[in-house]
């Protein structure tokens, strides 16, 4: 996939994960309110199903290249930077500022203070480096989307010099040599920062099991069905998310996606047919 292409799809991916976090409680209740047959009053839709034509195939970002994963891993993980809302301007994500040297060659981020993994780790340079040194330290087959930094670690073309924790909340990456896309690539879903911890626990089979900081938690994972997240509470955007749970629901077929759409079964769909 060509590397503009590959920016398009991740606005679009984005796109989809602002829709799930930032729903609005008003928008869910009048998109469908129920009855409450315990408690007999109206209640208010807090679980959006979200149909769609194919599973994902991992859930660690940087381990794969299609788009199924990251229309769940854009909830779950959260990168150093962000795009805008409907372009590719760079935003604070889990860094809430940064210099650049004149030279183009050293970068200083200043980290979000208080925020916590969702195994109950903390965030913090130390974590940035552990993920950085563990992508770098790969290859092609594990880490495809590690070379939009020219290679890896034991490559020529590999642009980072290093990467170190200034102190807990400051990370400072050194380059080789000026890369124009630098922050560009750092706001990319791929590079979704895991928990340490998580990653040492459960090894190769972190792609099952994964920890970010993003406003939903993983809960379970049936493999061609479902995969469930539920509201990370300790967030530190407060007031999101608006929903509880998200449920990502596999429905191969088109015409079967919209029927469950019209009957009530899942809540948004992909696919839909002009």
């Amino acid at each position: 996939m060509k590397k503009r292409s590959f920016k398009l799809l991740l606005i679009a991916l984005l796109a989809i994960s602002m829709f799930l976090v930032g729903c609005s409680s008003k928008t869910n209740e009048k998109a469908e309110s129920k009855k409450d047959p315990a408690a007999g009053s109206e209640s208010k839709k807090d679980t959006l199903v979200y149909g769609r034509g194919g599973d994902s195939t991992s859930l660690d970002p940087i381990t794969t290249t299609e788009g199924e994963a990251f229309k769940v891993t854009e909830n779950i993980y959260e990168t150093l930077l962000q795009y805008g809302d409907q372009d590719t301007t760079i935003n604070p994500g889990l860094a809430e500022k940064w210099e650049v040297t004149p030279d183009g060659l050293t970068y200083t981020f200043h980290l979000r203070q208080g925020v916590k993994f969702h195994d109950g780790t903390d965030f913090n340079a130390d974590a940035v480096v552990f993920n950085f040194d563990r992508w770098m330290n790969g290859n092609a087959d594990s880490f495809p989307y590690y070379t939009m930094f020219g290679g890896y670690k034991k490559d020529e073309g590999h642009v980072i010099k290093e990467v170190k924790a200034v102190d807990a909340n400051t990370v400072q990456f050194v380059l080789k040599r000026p890369q124009a896309p630098f922050l560009k690539n750092l706001a990319m879903s791929p590079f979704g920062i895991a928990s340490p911890e998580a990653v040492k626990k459960y090894g190769d089979k972190f792609r099952q099991n994964p920890v970010g900081t993003g406003p939903f938690k993983f809960v379970e994972w049936k493999e061609n069905d479902t995969i469930t997240l539920e509201k990370n509470p300790d967030y530190w955007q407060k007031g999101l998310p608006k929903l509880n749970k998200v449920i990502f629901r596999v429905i191969p077929e088109n015409t079967a996606r919209l029927n469950a759409l019209a009957n009530g079964e899942i809540d948004v769909m992909d696919g839909l047919n002009n």
